[in-house]
C-alpha cells in the first residue's frame, strides 16, 4: 500500500505493459506518472509565460530595419530558451518518473515556479550583456552599467542556485519514498545520480555567489565558474553510468 500522496504505478498506468518501450519512458527507469496532473499543467503555464517574457522583440516589426534589429537578439533568445527547456525537462522527468501529487511536492514545485519567474529577467539581462559585447562589441538593447554587474550576477546566481536546490529536494523526497514507489536497484542508483546532478549545479551557483560577495571586482570570475558545469556533470554522468552497469552485471550474473 502506498503512503498518502504517492500514486502507484499500476493505478496511474494500468496498460503500460501494452505500450511500446518508446512510450513507457526511459530505458532503465519505469515511469510511474500517468496522465498530466494539475501540478504539471500549472508548471507548463508558467514555463509558457516565461518563454513569452523572453520574446525576441516586444512587438511585431513594422519595417525591414526593425526586423533585422530583432534578429540581433536571436542568440540571446536561443541561449535563454535552451536553459529554460533544460529546466522544464528536469521538472517533466521528475513528474514522469514518480507521479507525486502530495503536499511536499506541491510546495516544492510551487517554490520552483516562483523562482523561475524571478529568474527570467536576470537570465535575459546577463546573456543580453554577454552576447551584445561578444558579437556586437556594444550594448544593444539592455543597458547595464558596469557597477551594477555584481548585483546582477548575485540575482542570477541566487535564482539559478535556488532552482537546482529545489530540484535536488524534489528528487530527494522521491528517494526517501523509494520503498513505497517500488524502485529497483537501478532506479535507486539513477535517483541518487539525479540528486547529485542538481547539487552540482547548485554548488557552482553558490561558488559564484561567494566570489561576488568576497570581492565585487571579481564578477568576471564569478561568471566564468559556470564553465565548470560541463566537466563536473561529465564526471557525474560517468560515475552514475558505471554504477548502473555494475548493478546490471550483478543481477545478470
Amino acid at each position: 500500500m502506498c503512503q498518502r500522496g504517492v500514486i502507484s504505478y499500476t493505478q496511474r498506468m494500468p496498460k503500460s505493459d501494452l505500450l511500446p518501450r518508446a512510450l513507457q519512458g526511459e530505458r532503465d527507469f519505469r515511469w510511474r506518472g500517468g496522465e498530466v496532473s494539475r501540478i504539471e499543467t500549472l508548471t507548463d503555464m508558467v514555463f509558457a509565460l516565461s518563454l513569452t517574457l523572453l520574446v525576441v522583440a516586444p512587438e511585431v516589426p513594422k519595417s525591414y530595419e526593425e526586423m533585422t534589429a530583432a534578429f540581433r537578439h536571436l542568440p540571446t533568445f536561443a541561449i535563454c530558451f535552451s536553459m529554460l527547456i533544460l529546466v522544464w525537462y528536469y521538472n517533466y522527468q521528475f513528474h514522469r518518473r514518480f507521479g507525486f501529487e502530495d503536499f511536499t511536492t506541491i510546495l516544492l514545485n510551487g517554490l520552483l515556479l516562483f523562482l523561475i519567474l524571478f529568474y527570467i529577467y536576470p537570465l535575459k539581462f546577463v546573456f543580453s550583456n554577454i552576447v551584445d559585447h561578444v558579437l556586437y562589441g556594444q550594448s544593444n538593447q539592455i543597458h547595464i552599467h558596469q557597477r551594477d554587474m555584481p548585483t546582477l550576477m548575485l540575482l542570477y546566481s541566487t535564482g539559478y542556485t535556488g532552482i537546482f536546490l529545489l530540484f535536488a529536494l524534489l528528487n530527494l523526497h522521491a528517494y526517501r519514498q523509494r520503498s513505497q514507489l517500488g524502485l529497483n536497484a537501478v532506479e535507486v542508483a539513477l535517483t541518487r545520480g539525479t540528486v547529485r546532478t542538481h547539487l552540482l549545479y547548485a554548488a557552482v551557483g553558490l561558488l559564484s555567489i561567494a566570489i561576488v560577495l568576497l570581492d565585487r571586482d571579481l564578477v568576471g570570475i564569478a561568471g566564468l565558474v559556470y564553465f565548470f558545469i560541463g566537466p563536473l556533470q561529465g564526471i557525474n554522468g560517468y560515475l552514475s553510468g558505471r554504477k548502473v552497469r555494475n548493478i546490471k552485471r550483478g543481477s545478470s550474473g
